[in-house]
């Protein structure tokens, strides 16, 4: 590969790290443990649900013996058997709720 082309693509992957920085992101290994980087607080916390403050969002974590292993700076890990995963932004940023929904399927 060419210098130039390195350099071009060196800046493409640096203008997409700049784009996303302040984005909230989410890591899954299989439906047993996710890691959230970005979270600003827990909203609520039980054993078959975890709602989490993302900023504007808050993620919704369901499933069975859900734990929080660790919250360390803005970075929490949650293992348990994860089913549902929901997003919901706030009234406040969009006038209007709008969720996502992932749903494992193992219910």
């Amino acid at each position: 590969m060419s210098r130039i082309k390195r350099e071009k693509n060196q800046m493409k992957n640096n203008i997409i790290t700049e784009m996303f920085r302040d984005e909230p992101r989410i890591e899954m290994t299989g439906n047993r443990e996710a890691v959230i980087d970005g979270c600003k607080g827990v909203v609520e916390y039980a054993e078959n649900n975890i709602r989490l403050s993302l900023g504007e969002i808050v993620m919704s974590l369901s499933g069975d013996n859900l734990l929080i292993q660790s919250f360390d700076n803005d970075v929490v890990i949650i293992s348990g058997q994860i089913s549902d995963i929901d997003f919901t932004a706030g009234w406040q940023v969009y006038a209007y709720n709008k969720n996502i929904k992932i749903h494992f399927g193992l219910r």
